[in-house]
């Protein structure tokens, strides 16, 4: 998996509600292999590899034309910060 997927996949987790992460164990498996991956970058590969998640995927213009926005990257940030459980 490379960075995007990672963060992509992450991102998704980060939208389902405990019952649906947590009744289906291909979805547990996943955020485990991401988690896994993200701990295993440096300091600085994250930080890039996350800000240009950010700034590509969820600050998109599409996104943005959705109504996404800096208060969705402050969400997902936190949790990523938080160990992303």
């Amino acid at each position: 998996m490379d960075a995007v997927q990672i963060w992509t996949s992450l991102e998704r987790i980060f939208h389902m509600t405990p019952r649906e992460l947590y009744s289906n164990e291909e979805m547990e498996d996943l955020q485990r292999a991401c988690v896994r991956a993200v701990d295993q970058m440096s300091k600085s590969e994250k930080r890039t590899s996350l800000s240009l998640y950010v700034r590509d995927v969820m600050l998109s213009d599409e996104r943005l034309a959705h109504g996404d926005g800096w208060e969705n990257v402050l969400s997902f940030l936190d949790w990523v910060d938080g160990g992303m459980d």
